[in-house]
């Protein structure tokens, strides 16, 4: 069970990675909720779209990465 929920999330994180990496900008403006500093963060991000799309390309990366490192059995 818990392979199978870290493959989901792995899974997560590889397709919000492959959001932000394809719409920078858009995916920065949707995510504009929450407390001030998580706005003042997601502003810096829709004001730099090539920062957006950076981290959304280590997200897939390490979402891969991680998915890769799980056993090919749930224990």
């Amino acid at each position: 069970m818990q392979v199978r929920i870290a493959e989901s999330i792995a899974l997560v994180t590889i397709g919000d990675g492959v959001v932000a990496a394809l719409f920078p900008a858009r995916h920065a403006a949707r995510w504009m909720i929450g407390p001030d500093p998580e706005r003042r963060v997601m502003a810096k991000f829709l004001h730099h779209p090539g920062l957006m799309r950076a981290a959304g390309v280590v997200q897939v990366v390490a979402g891969i990465a991680w998915a890769a490192a799980l056993p090919p059995k749930p224990r």
